[in-house]
């Protein structure tokens, strides 16, 4: 095994280095369950934030037994329609995530995206929010609807990809919701909770993380608060 262990950045996606309008993605959803004959009334109304893909449209499901086979479907329409209908006007690029990038890059940070997003829809929203930089790797939300699991994703990854026993402790999650939160916890990694997505500063630092923050300015600053 390799003895030298970089400091590991993983990034949420929605919420923290974008948002995609919700003018766009719940009706581009509801044409889909429309179109495959899903019932499900709910969708409008639910809280899709801190999810991931997988747990979603399974929840869609919930009055056709869960069938695997129309989930197949439903995954496969709906990453067809949003990474060929997804444009710039649809996502909001989040403040200050440039420098946030550029500064643990220049620290030869090992940075991955830890995302419930599928592979294809994160590629898909980050292109439309003109991020285009080339992240290690990623832990996305494709096989499993529970969020908890993604670290365990990226410690995997870290193993293979660089030779280490990775240690839990030099892992940073920078996410907006208190799943991202959790998730951290559940693997013992530090977590970095932002307000720009739907979630106050109070109801973040409610689940303790490491850090609040409005939004990654000034990442030179907030990232000395961390304690290694």
């Amino acid at each position: 095994m390799n003895s030298v262990h970089p400091l590991v950045i993983l990034f949420d996606i929605d919420g923290t280095l974008l948002t995609v309008d919700s003018n766009f993605n719940r009706p581009l959803i509801r044409g889909i369950l429309d179109d495959l004959n899903i019932n499900y009334p709910n969708m409008e109304s639910d809280p899709f934030s801190g999810r991931t893909d997988h747990d979603i449209l399974t929840s869609f499901l919930a009055n056709h037994n869960f069938d695997e086979a129309l989930y197949q479907d439903l995954k496969s329409v709906y990453l067809e329609r949003i990474t060929t209908r997804i444009q710039k006007e649809h996502v909001f690029r989040q403040p200050h995530i440039d420098n946030a990038i550029s500064f643990f890059d220049d620290l030869g940070s090992y940075m991955g995206l830890l995302t419930g997003n599928y592979p294809s829809a994160a590629t898909a929203k980050l292109k439309a929010a003109d991020i285009h930089f080339d992240f290690n790797f990623g832990a996305f939300g494709e096989f499993d609807t529970d969020r908890n699991q993604l670290p365990m994703i990226a410690l995997d990854t870290v193993r293979k990809n660089l030779g280490v026993e990775p240690d839990p402790t030099k892992f940073i999650i920078i996410g907006d919701t208190p799943r991202d939160i959790e998730c951290a916890q559940y693997a013992g990694m530090k977590s970095v909770a932002v307000t720009t997505g739907k979630f106050s500063n109070e109801e973040l630092s409610a689940c303790k993380p490491d850090l609040v923050l409005e939004n990654l300015e000034n990442p030179e600053l907030w990232f000395k608060e961390l304690i290694f």
